[in-house]
């Protein structure tokens, strides 16, 4: 299931009917109050509509794909906050129910990770172990940690394997913790020349106005949105104030994985991690071709088979290359999920070196084919270490 939502699978008309349809009679009778006093009755219905009925009617009819559970929980979370904004003082008897059952809501969720938390820490000793082995082979915390919760939660009973999704959920969490608060000290990987190439992807600066702006921003919101809800609810204040400052760290995180994490060839595969919110692996032998992109950002992102392997700033630049595939790789998204793409488009700050040395990979490629027949891993290998020397 993929986590990410195109504009194009959204139904703009239908979700725009189905607010305006619900908003407007519930605004009239709340705020105007066209109909005279507003009883707790009247409060009561207009939370059910908000909270309920119009998060379920959005979920199920405003998108043209069914889409992650997530969303109706933020839907209803967004209708929360516009009945706490909406239903006067004077109406609002029951509105402490809803706001207490969202309450009750997250610490479900955090309770059932807790849970999880305590099976991690049976196998830790054996995770750790993995973990570091998978370091040696892989270049980012995030592939790292993916193909180590693999290795140490596969369970003879398939069905128990899909519990591999909730510990890569656990990632995104643990990554944008460890890459916001303990990650000022590292540095970026290293290559030898026999051992392969990096290439950084956010030199260009245009993103950093990106993030500054939007660190910016949550930073002004988070203190203006805790005093606005304060008003009517300290304890959903506090609520929203925590998922602020999570967002927060998410996107300091983000900023702090770009700059860790460049993309890195090497006799294996290329490696890439952009953010804490795509990573993945292309092995050698499953690298058709590496030619000029000559599609637009607007084409790429219709390109459902595609993956953009980008930093962009607010102006959208060119992605230079696009590297295709002989058959479809998994690129590992937002918490846990997956997407399966048969063609990435990649930008790099060098895009002449990664021109030159993507070439020298491909022509290994080749000539190992040539003179062997084969398209193995292993030849792959040998042919890319032989054109090195």
């Amino acid at each position: 299931m993929d986590a990410a939502i195109s504009l194009k699978e959204i139904a703009w008309k239908r979700i725009l009917f189905f607010l305006l349809l619900i908003l407007i009679p519930n605004y009239l009778l709340m705020q105007v109050q066209i109909t005279g006093w507003v009883s707790h009755s009247l409060g009561l219905a207009t939370a059910i509509d908000l909270t309920i009925c119009l998060p379920l009617i959005i979920y199920f009819f405003g998108f043209r794909k069914r889409v992650s559970i997530l969303v109706l929980i933020g839907c209803m979370f967004c209708g929360l906050l516009l009945a706490n904004w909406m239903i006067p003082n004077e109406a609002d008897g029951y509105l402490s129910y809803f706001n207490n059952s969202f309450i009750a809501l997250e610490a479900g969720i955090i309770a059932f990770e807790v849970f999880i938390f305590i099976i991690v820490l049976k196998k830790l000793p054996l995770f750790i172990k993995k973990i570091k082995k998978e370091q040696k082979n892989h270049f980012h915390f995030l592939l790292s940690f993916s193909a180590a919760i693999r290795e140490t939660f596969s369970f003879e009973n398939k069905k128990l394997n899909k519990f591999q999704l909730v510990f890569r959920i656990l990632a995104t969490d643990i990554s944008a913790v460890y890459y916001s608060l303990f990650s000022w000290k590292k540095k970026p990987p290293i290559m030898q020349n026999d051992e392969g190439k990096t290439f950084t992807m956010h030199k260009d600066g245009a993103y950093l106005g990106v993030f500054f702006m939007l660190v910016h921003a949550m930073a002004i919101e988070i203190v203006g949105v805790h005093m606005i809800i304060a008003q009517f609810d300290t304890i959903l204040a506090w609520v929203v104030t925590v998922l602020d400052i999570y967002l927060l760290l998410f996107i300091i995180a983000d900023y702090q994985a770009i700059r860790l994490s460049p993309v890195v060839v090497d006799s294996k595969g290329l490696h890439f991690q952009k953010g804490i919110r795509q990573y993945g692996f292309v092995p050698l032998n499953v690298i058709q071709e590496i030619n000029e992109n000559t599609k637009s950002i607007e084409e790429i992102k219709q390109d459902k088979k595609g993956f953009s392997l980008a930093i962009q700033g607010i102006e959208k630049e060119r992605i230079p290359h696009v590297i295709e595939l002989k058959k479809p790789i998994k690129v590992y998204q937002f918490f846990g999920y997956s997407k399966k793409v048969e063609s990435i488009y990649i930008k790099v700050d060098d895009v002449h070196e990664f021109n030159v040395y993507m070439q020298k990979v491909e022509n290994a490629g080749n000539i190992e084919r040539e003179f062997n027949g084969t398209e193995g891993e292993g030849g792959a290998q040998a042919s890319l270490k032989s054109e090195k020397d």
